[in-house]
């Protein structure tokens, strides 16, 4: 988790940035994205959403934000440990199957990269299990606690260096 805080950091560093959450959080990890978002409401002075299973609905709204980059957020299953964290390259976004939401964050993805003039940055957690009705399991919890005191961080200290 260090190597990707210390990536985040770097890659944020002097940007003004806001974060979507992805997901279904009726279904298991599938809400890692908006637990995130959830836990860093009141926490951030940065623009937050929480977009549901909907992402392609919020290319406007990152774009109204004034944003150097969007981080968005969702249950990945690219093949790692159940709640590890990953910065996962947009093109292989475009190419796997990796995301429940893969369809719509394909469509998302093509516009960001074709159309937006910030920096999309997707973060995936490796999902255990997504079943209906399950709350997330102590694997993600742990990997959203983790990746949301990041993201707290880089807000920080981005309003310090402004």
């Amino acid at each position: 988790m260090e190597k990707l805080r210390e990536k985040l950091l770097a890659r944020l560093e002097g940007k003004r940035f806001g974060v979507v959450g992805i997901g279904n959080v009726i279904k298991g990890d599938d809400g890692a994205g908006c637990v995130v978002v959830e836990g860093l409401q009141g926490k951030i002075d940065l623009p937050i959403v929480d977009c549901a299973e909907v992402p392609e609905n919020y290319g406007g709204w990152v774009e109204r934000q004034d944003l150097d980059s969007a981080i968005y957020i969702d249950a990945v299953d690219f093949g790692g440990e159940p709640g590890e964290v990953r910065i996962i390259p947009l093109e292989k976004m475009m190419v796997t199957a990796s995301s429940t939401h893969t369809l719509s964050l394909h469509y998302m993805i093509i516009y960001l990269r074709d159309e937006w003039k910030g920096d999309p940055i997707m973060i995936g957690i490796q999902p255990k299990e997504m079943r209906i009705g399950d709350g997330l399991s102590d694997e993600v919890s742990a990997g959203v606690k983790k990746l949301t005191d990041i993201l707290i961080e880089a807000a920080l200290t981005d309003k310090q260096d402004r």
